[in-house]
């Protein structure tokens, strides 16, 4: 056993700090050095494999919690002198200067952000048998730390490096649960998981569930190669999402497949259309240099060269981003418009025979995603122009339809009836939807609050057919069929 001292940089815990914002930004640090370990190797066959280990609680509580975790590589691995060359060099100037993930050695300490214990245990060689680098909480004031050249209970003969954080740390047991770890890593790590530069499994008991890569939501739009400076190249790939979304974000990934920040989180960026929040996707540029605090990334020519081809892509990336929008809106809204109609059918059949009252008021009248549609086919006042002021009743229409409703249309408002909800086009007997009201926009986020306000826009469309001069009566008669038909609504 060797007994080595800790030789910092003045600003190393002030970076620790940084880096590490959570537990789980802590646990990242032993993945990168596994997958830089494995990068080392070259062996085109890396794994990293995690495990999570439980005990009973004390005291007599029941369950179980969280008291060690491994993360296991098979990568290239350390000898003794590495172990304590990097033990000597945690966090000097030279290594922060140089900003590359797991490089630093300052994630060796962020073991204490999560563990009270950290056994490195390594071999760079197969078939011989492994050294333990060991570092404690306690041990971190007075700078000390040890190598351990046989350790009993951590030796392995596997190239490679395990390490093991015991004791963890009760407050932060419930952040680094499997199901967290899975979805964080494939985030993180999206880049190299895609590229299957390695795999990565997790376990919390016997089997090992492989973590994927984040997938991505929406119509793939750009999927390209960027040229960069001397040579280099960038891989962008962008996905449109149908409607906003508030955690669509387009992820900027650097060497080695890290991911760096969101591209918004850059002053470059803080425009559309990467501000929409219907845009997702990454970004990797091997050539991209990380600041030491690993939140953002070194502006130089690589990063400067960048940002001017993916300029060149912006008004394109705004038109499609249009184009994906409108089209999945469309079909969407046909969707619900189609339910809309078979839900008035209903409405008017239940009302001619006096149904409506007897209705209990219950949920699932249009949980059921067909708003509360009968098996029969009904008539429909959507498949047919609304009734104009001859007198016609909304209660006579007997024309049995296919459940569809052709006389509801989006259209963008001219400027007249820009505040409008909706309007009755009579040259064409159909009723217009304000696609640009915010009300609109609102109700298409959830279809059954879509339902309710296409239901609401007949019932206005109807009465003013009917009623139009008399305002009074068309408000009151409103207010009527809304209470008639709320049993169906909810």
């Amino acid at each position: 056993m060797a007994k080595v001292r800790l030789h910092t940089g003045p600003g190393v815990f002030e970076v620790l700090a940084n880096v590490c914002r959570n537990p789980q930004e802590a646990f990242k640090q032993f993945v990168e050095n596994a997958a830089d370990a494995i990068d080392q190797a070259k062996t085109g066959e890396g794994h990293v494999w995690m495990k999570l280990h439980y005990q009973p609680k004390e005291n007599g509580q029941t369950g179980s919690s969280l008291s060690s975790i491994t993360i296991q590589d098979n990568g290239v691995g350390m000898t003794q002198e590495k172990m304590k060359q990097v033990l000597q060099r945690i966090g000097d100037s030279e290594k922060l200067n140089l900003a590359l993930r797991g490089e630093q050695g300052i994630g060796l300490l962020a073991f204490a952000l999560i563990a009270s214990e950290l056994h490195l245990s390594s071999t760079a060689e197969e078939g011989h048998p492994s050294s333990c680098l060991v570092l404690k909480r306690a041990w971190l004031k007075e700078g000390r730390a040890e190598v351990v050249e046989h350790c009993s209970r951590h030796e392995h003969r596997q190239q490679g490096t395990i390490a093991h954080l015991e004791g963890i740390l009760p407050e932060i047991a419930s952040q680094l649960s499997k199901q967290r770890i899975k979805d964080y890593l494939g985030q993180q790590f999206a880049s190299d998981l895609r590229s299957n530069l390695y795999a990565m499994s997790i376990t919390d008991g016997d089997d090992y569930e492989q973590i994927h890569s984040h997938r991505f939501r929406g119509v793939k739009v750009l999927s390209t190669s960027l040229p960069v400076e001397r040579g280099n190249s960038a891989y962008v790939e962008l996905y449109v999402l149908p409607w906003e979304m508030p955690d669509a974000t387009v992820s900027l990934y650097g060497r080695g497949g890290t991911r760096i920040c969101s591209l918004t989180d850059l002053g470059d960026f803080n425009t559309v259309p990467w501000l929409d929040q219907r845009l997702e996707g990454y970004l990797r540029c091997d050539r991209l240099k990380r600041t030491a605090d690993k939140t953002a990334v070194v502006q130089d020519q690589v990063y400067r060269s960048l940002v001017t081809e993916l300029r060149k892509h912006e008004t394109r990336i705004q038109q499609l981003i249009s184009e994906v929008s409108t089209e999945s809106q469309e079909r969407r809204f046909n969707i619900i418009l189609n339910r809309a109609g078979r839900l008035i059918d209903k409405f008017l059949r239940y009302r001619d025979k006096g149904l409506l009252a007897d209705l209990p008021l219950t949920r699932s009248a249009v949980a059921d995603g067909n708003g509360g549609a009968s098996k029969q086919p009904g008539a429909s006042l959507l498949s047919q122009p609304v009734p104009g002021n001859g007198g016609a009743s909304l209660r006579k229409v007997s024309v049995r339809t296919p459940s569809r409703a052709p006389y509801i249309k989006l259209q963008s408002p001219p400027d007249a009836k820009s505040y409008y909800r909706s309007w009755y086009d009579p040259k064409e007997g159909v009723i217009m939807i304000n696609r640009e009201h915010a009300e609109f926009l609102l109700s298409q986020r959830e279809d059954r609050r879509c339902l309710r306000y296409l239901f609401y826009v007949w019932i206005k469309e109807s009465l003013l057919q009917e009623y139009g001069p008399q305002t009074e009566k068309v408000a009151d008669e409103m207010v009527g069929l809304l209470a008639e038909a709320e049993p169906l609504l909810w």
